[in-house]
């Protein structure tokens, strides 16, 4: 015995005697329905039942509908805002709201928070696909993830739609790194004057162009042989009235594991020490009494890279070649990781596995060569 009820609801009984009734109880994120079902031992039971779920998802739809009638550059706003902006950096914030405004906003950000679905949200992945690599479309999109999460779960939506959507392979790049006879006129040369000081602490620490603008004489022990990572210095947009498009700021670390000690070599700490009998600043980098932005830094690195007929190569290779020489040298991979203040071990293997398959690739021919 079957009988049909409005609206795509039906109620059957079992071949074991009980009575089952189907419901639409919410849609997928691609549109289709996703049904619950009640089972009772008589018809009435069921019925009375799918009538009560049918009357409280009503509801909560309506309730939906009247919580946020905005569109998704309106949610994006209000997740900004007055959600994650007191708990995150200004760079951190400065850089979602980049993100938003060049690659997500101009393509979802007019349609109503209520109407993004999957077909849009892959349409958009296309859009970045166009000039962004697999890595950046995948951090971008995570934040397009984050927002509706948070809609979902103040109620603003009944699914994720971003939850199905597929996002492009990253596909692994060997990092750029100096050569040891690149690494070996590079640091002779950068030794030579004091304006080669950031290449120097680069090729000897692994430290970020910006913590090394950053670093400060009172982040040196001297009689510990110690560098202690705790700021750094980066430019980011200026969301001020102010004339400038962008500005300097000084701020923590990227992350609580980049707070780091990193022991200083004899030769570091020796050239350390002829900087600072001859500064006036509390910063180890700098002019005139200032610290030496990063961009400058930058600069100076390529007109040495001129001189010297190297690769072209951005600073931060000097970091990777830091790394690189420490794995060659056999340092285990946990001390790497922490020297360079990473977040895991396992984001140092991904990123150095040419060189630890190098490593591999020698250890095994010296077994083979123990017997033959």
């Amino acid at each position: 015995m079957r009988i049909i009820l409005a609206r795509g609801e039906n109620i059957y009984k079992r071949k074991d005697g009980r009575w089952e009734g189907r419901y639409p109880k919410e849609k997928n994120a691609d549109g289709s329905i996703y049904y619950g079902y009640i089972y009772g031992k008589t018809y009435r039971i069921v019925r009375e039942q799918l009538l009560a779920k049918k009357s409280l998802i009503s509801a909560s739809e309506d309730k939906i509908q009247q919580s946020f009638k905005g569109s998704f550059a309106d949610l994006v706003d209000f997740w900004l805002d007055q959600l994650i902006k007191e708990n995150i950096k200004e760079s951190t914030y400065t850089s979602y709201q980049n993100k938003f405004n060049l690659h997500i906003l101009p393509v979802i950000g007019n349609i109503p928070l209520d109407q993004i679905n999957v077909q849009q949200l892959e349409y958009l992945i296309s859009k970045m696909n166009e000039k962004l690599s697999a890595s950046s479309i995948r951090i971008t999109f995570r934040l397009v993830k984050s927002c509706l999460e948070a809609a979902k779960k103040r109620g603003y939506i009944q699914l994720n739609p971003a939850e199905q959507i597929s996002l492009p392979k990253v596909e692994r790049t060997q990092v750029k790194a100096l050569t040891r006879q690149q690494h070996a006129l590079l640091l002779s040369e950068s030794r030579k004057d004091i304006k080669g000081l950031p290449i120097t602490l680069a090729l000897e620490t692994g430290m970020r162009i910006g913590e090394i603008s950053a670093l400060k004489w009172c982040d040196v022990d001297f009689e510990q042989n110690l560098i202690y990572v705790c700021r750094t210095k980066q430019r980011i947009s200026n969301t001020s009235n102010g004339k400038s498009k962008t500005k300097l700021i000084e701020t923590t670390p990227k992350t609580q594991r980049s707070k780091r000690l990193i022991p200083l070599t004899s030769a570091l700490k020796k050239q350390l020490l002829n900087a600072k009998s001859q500064s006036s600043s509390p910063y180890v980098v700098e002019n005139r009494g200032e610290s030496i932005e990063p961009r400058t830094i930058s600069y100076r690195f390529e007109r040495m890279k001129k001189t010297l007929n190297l690769p072209s190569l951005h600073f931060h290779a000097l970091r990777h070649t830091f790394a690189t020489r420490c794995i060659e040298l056999g340092v285990n991979i946990s001390t790497v990781s922490a020297l360079l203040g990473h977040t895991s071990t396992k984001m140092t293997l991904d990123i150095y596995t040419h060189s630890i398959f190098e490593d591999q690739r020698m250890a095994i021919e010296k077994l083979s060569s123990l017997s033959s």
